[in-house]
């Protein structure tokens, strides 16, 4: 993210310009440094993610108690988008990924793509999102999206149909302890931050391959937000008896396993509200963090900087990425060697 945004915000707010776009006339703005058509493109992106990547955990039965990883009591919600069934978990990590790589491409040209208030943290901090103010707008933009992805989740899935129960909304299952989901958020966030290009959407899928049995996968403060908010009210619609599952790769849990007990729902609140806070403060760190080891590795490289001879090991070009300006320049002065 930090390598793809830095070049496709300097291509649209060139150096000098602090953040002003090209073509002043042709975008609306109320603030000197906020780009409306970023805010609108955050706003659809999001929507877009929240319905195609929650709706694909919401269609298939494979999450909560049949897939091994959710709660064994029906009155409590821990759990409900966690899953141990290979097929499942490899299926919503795809769909993820892909629909992350693909929404990326479509609206990166005019806003980045963050699509993830946590991304956007972590670019205000390296410098990479232009203002704080475009930060700030595009964190609102951000959430109104992923409340509009929900609502339409509910107007596609009725709720006794929805195999989540939750809208897709992210908890921690009752088999892993809060600090486990804390941890693997810090560190899928962060391995969402320090990739760039098309290999965001493959570090989506993989932080999802791992993350799913544990809370769902989240990664997102914003995709977990809207699903939880507007779940609320369909907590007391009645239920249709679900059908019961029969797949090929059912974890069974053993009689061995200790569960540990869940807190009622009727005491604290859903699970999805209760663990609300790890699907923020994991991946704002994780991507804080990325941003810090980022700046890092750049302060680290400044004398490459100064030795612009291929010889040398350095041709002052940041970042250095595979057949890259500073790559070609390199074989083009071997070659006429």
């Amino acid at each position: 993210h930090l390598v793809r945004y830095r070049s496709l915000w300097l291509r649209r707010y060139p150096a000098g310009s602090v953040s002003h776009p090209v073509g002043l006339k042709e975008e609306m703005k109320f603030f000197k440094d906020v780009s409306l058509v970023a805010c609108f493109a955050e706003f659809v992106g999001m929507a877009l993610f929240v319905t195609i990547g929650c709706g694909s955990a919401m269609g298939i039965q494979g999450s909560g108690d049949e897939g091994g990883s959710g709660a064994n009591e029906e009155e409590t919600t821990a759990g409900e988008t966690t899953s141990m069934i290979p097929g499942y978990v490899l299926m919503v990590a795809l769909v993820f990924g892909l629909s992350i790589t693909a929404l990326a491409y479509a609206i990166g040209h005019y806003s980045g793509g963050h699509l993830n208030c946590a991304v956007t943290l972590g670019l205000v901090l390296t410098g990479d999102c232009g203002a704080l103010p475009q930060g700030i707008c595009n964190f609102g933009s951000q959430m109104l999206g992923s409340i509009l992805g929900a609502s339409v989740l509910c107007a596609i899935f009725p709720s006794e149909l929805d195999m989540t129960k939750s809208l897709g909304a992210n908890s921690v299952g009752p088999k892993w302890h809060w600090w486990n989901a804390l941890f693997a958020e810090i560190m899928g966030t962060f391995l969402l931050m320090f990739v760039a290009c098309i290999a965001i959407g493959l570090a989506v899928f993989m932080a999802h391959c791992v993350l799913i049995p544990i809370d769902g996968c989240s990664i997102n403060p914003t995709r977990s937000f809207g699903p939880a908010l507007l779940n609320i009210h369909r907590m007391e619609a009645p239920k249709s008896e679900e059908p019961g599952a029969n797949m090929v790769g059912a974890v069974a849990v053993a009689s061995t396993v200790k569960v540990e007990p869940t807190v009622s729902d009727d005491v604290m609140g859903p699970s999805y509200w209760r663990d609300m806070w790890i699907f923020w403060i994991g991946p704002l760190l994780g991507a804080s963090l990325a941003a810090g080891v980022y700046k890092i590795m750049l302060k680290l490289d400044e004398p490459a900087k100064e030795t612009p001879d291929p010889e040398a090991g350095g041709y002052g070009y940041l970042p250095r990425l595979l057949g890259g300006k500073a790559q070609q320049d390199a074989g083009s002065a071997k070659s006429s060697e």
